[in-house]
């Protein structure tokens, strides 16, 4: 097996208000040398923060992906580790500029090591910006090279909101769990092993499970496990998860309604006992899983899509040693 172009990934974007981690087998939550990063936001006094405030790392690396088939999967994370996940390569995108100087995505390439044929492709870009915040865009595709059919073909994706400047103490809101038809079941639990075949009888924190809602304040996080049936062979199934930060919840929500989510999640601060909308509100959603979009499109004018230049990337990348 090849070995990984490289460790990990840090991309931050270009008005400087987020950055998100990534490591080479396509889970967040990097290894740095500054410590962890998974999401962070750039703080100019909010809640008494300053600088980049991350929503997933304090306390413990705790987010996880999985994939199954056949009845049978596995799952890789920071904190809860490998189990199953074969890593074949990871690398950086192309540059961007004439310059070399921004990279445009980072791309993971994995396998499942039960199922010889069933791989798993995540690349990493940028997707949508306002002034004060930024989505990173997720592209999974899962490819069916085994030579046969596959049934019950599963992913599951769990993170841990520890949202500044009340980490520990986070408000979680769900939207679209009723209306995305490919969701198998949902908690709060972002501490949850992501194996998808076992992830289905997650319990959850204090709710809410397989409902929107919002709860808290509490230290609890998201849960999704998606069904997709039967995959044919050398068919792939691709869809798209979405990470980031708005400046307040406004902001998150224009950022989430310039990428037509039909599933998502908000992470808040419970500064002062309450639900804090007028701070860094962090964001985490899905479109491409079979659901209605459950935000609508702004104006033009409030957002500003990537294109052209108008979001860049800076990249960090750490070579193995």
């Amino acid at each position: 097996m090849a070995s990984p172009a490289f460790a990990n990934a840090v991309i931050q974007s270009a008005n400087g208000f987020v950055q998100i981690g990534i490591n080479d087998d396509g889970s967040l939550n990097a290894s740095t040398s500054a410590g962890y990063i998974g999401i962070g936001y750039n703080f100019s006094g909010q809640g008494g923060r300053s600088g980049f405030n991350d929503a997933l790392t304090p306390g413990c690396p705790c987010e996880a992906w999985g994939v199954s088939a056949n009845g049978v999967g596995g799952q890789v994370g920071q904190s809860n580790g490998n189990a199953g996940i074969s890593v074949a390569n990871s690398s950086a995108g192309t540059s961007n500029n004439a310059s070399g100087g921004a990279v445009s995505s980072f791309t993971s390439n994995t396998s499942l090591a039960a199922i010889s044929g069933l791989t798993v492709t995540q690349t990493y870009s940028a997707a949508t910006a306002t002034a004060t915040g930024a989505l990173f865009k997720n592209v999974v595709t899962i490819h069916n090279g085994t030579g046969a059919a596959l049934s019950d073909v599963r992913y599951a994706r769990a993170m841990d909101w520890d949202v500044p400047p009340t980490e520990f103490q986070e408000y979680v809101t769900h939207v679209g769990t009723g209306t995305t038809t490919t969701l198998l079941h949902s908690t709060d639990n972002g501490f949850a092993f992501a194996d998808p075949v076992t992830a289905t009888g997650d319990v959850g924190i204090v709710g809410p499970n397989n409902a929107d809602g919002t709860t808290g304040p509490a230290d609890h996080g998201s849960l999704f496990v998606f069904g997709f049936g039967g995959l044919a062979d050398g068919a792939d199934y691709t869809f798209n998860i979405f990470y980031g930060a708005g400046a307040d919840k406004a902001d998150a929500l224009a950022l989430l309604g310039g990428v037509s989510p039909e599933l998502y999640s908000l992470g808040q601060s419970s500064l002062g006992g309450s639900r804090r909308d007028d701070l860094p509100t962090f964001v985490f959603g899905f479109s491409g899983v079979g659901g209605s979009v459950v935000v609508n499109t702004p104006e033009p004018a409030s957002i500003a899509l990537i294109g052209a230049g108008l979001l860049g990337l800076g990249l960090v990348r750490r070579r193995r040693g």
